[in-house]
């Protein structure tokens, strides 16, 4: 019988021993992270020299922060400045767009209308030369007397 006894106890034991194992082991987690949690940077140390961690300052609270909102305010009227500035000049890149191209359009036009008037001007030019031709072949056979009648006329009016 006592073999009996002692073999359900057999199979407790295990069990206790691996409880105690794992509780050992949280245990040995525990003092494990003990030191790193007191000594966190987020929590005010008791003492000021015993660690070299000290208490991260809330960005809030930082002296600089006022500072820092100032600059960040006067960047930002920079930049809507500037916007208004570049709105400006956008607006004058328009018109002078729009200038631009009526210039180009009444240059095309004058273009045109200098084209046409050498045109008439070569017209002009070869009628005037046939006429002095067709005048000194017409001096040539008078020989100089219709020079005279011309000169006379001329000097009487």
């Amino acid at each position: 019988m006592a073999k009996r006894t002692l073999a359900p106890d057999e199979r407790v034991c295990p069990a206790m021993k691996d409880k105690m194992n794992i509780s050992r082991g949280r245990e040995r987690d525990r003092t494990a992270r003990q030191p790193l949690l007191e000594n966190s940077p987020v929590r005010v140390p008791t003492s000021h020299g015993s660690t070299k961690y000290s208490k991260l300052e809330n960005e809030l609270d930082s002296p600089n922060r006022q500072f820092l909102d100032d600059t960040l305010q006067q960047q930002n009227h920079i930049v809507r400045a500037q916007d208004e500035q570049l709105d400006m000049i956008s607006d004058s890149i328009g018109t002078l767009k729009t200038v631009s191209r009526q210039i180009g359009n009444e240059l095309d036009e004058q273009a045109v209308m200098l084209d046409e008037f050498g045109n008439e001007l070569e017209n002009t030019d070869s009628k005037l030369d046939t006429t002095m031709k067709r005048v000194a072949k017409v001096l040539h056979m008078s020989n100089g007397e219709l020079d005279k009648v011309v000169l006379s006329s001329l000097l009487m009016k």
